[in-house]
């Protein structure tokens, strides 16, 4: 479901993004479309959401959000890296979890504390939308999403020890960042 409301460019942006989630991987590769990374780095906050901005650095993680599923990462880490916020935090998590850099990732999800999106991620609504269940079980063992957990996964799965899991981890990756980016639109729309 597309993020941005449908008369603005950020709609128009995202409708292009979402085939590159098919293929994003749990691990950063080269980033493709530079024509949207070009785009996504001279809009103005106003026009990717259509409207004015009542919260810049909600806008700001939107683009960050963007750069990431592109795999813009430098792109993405230099704009999360400047926000002081649990969302510039959550971003800078998914960046480096993505790197792979778990020591990192863990140190900005560590800054993050606890996110709206983690109840939306460990709910059962989500549990019931994956290809399998081993590894929502094992994330949600205590009752709530632990991103560290899925970092230990996401490293253990792209080293080769539980391969088994990647399909399940990638639909998880899928879903936190469109509900994260959703969060972020949504909160840079209103005061």
């Amino acid at each position: 479901m597309n993020p941005f409301p449908l008369s603005c460019r950020g709609a128009q942006i995202y409708s292009q993004i979402v085939p590159r989630f098919q293929s994003l991987d749990l691990v950063q590769r080269n980033p493709t479309q530079p024509d949207l990374i070009l785009q996504i780095q001279t809009i103005t906050l106003e026009s990717l959401l259509g409207q004015a901005v009542c919260n810049e650095s909600m806008a700001k993680a939107t683009k960050a959000g963007l750069f990431l599923i592109l795999d813009a990462w430098g792109e993405a880490h230099a704009l999360a890296q400047e926000l002081d916020t649990i969302e510039g935090s959550y971003w800078h998590g998914i960046v480096h979890r993505r790197e792979p850099d778990a020591g990192n990732a863990k140190y900005w999800f560590r800054r993050v504390g606890h996110h709206p999106v983690f109840h939306q991620l460990g709910c059962e609504e989500t549990r019931q939308t994956l290809p399998a269940t081993v590894a929502f079980d094992h994330i949600v063992q205590t009752g709530a999403w632990d991103p560290f957990t899925f970092i230990d996964l996401c490293m253990a799965c792209d080293s080769g020890i539980q391969p088994e899991l990647k399909m399940e981890l990638l639909t998880l990756q899928t879903i936190e960042i469109q509900l994260l980016l959703a969060h972020c639109v949504q909160h840079a729309m209103k005061p």
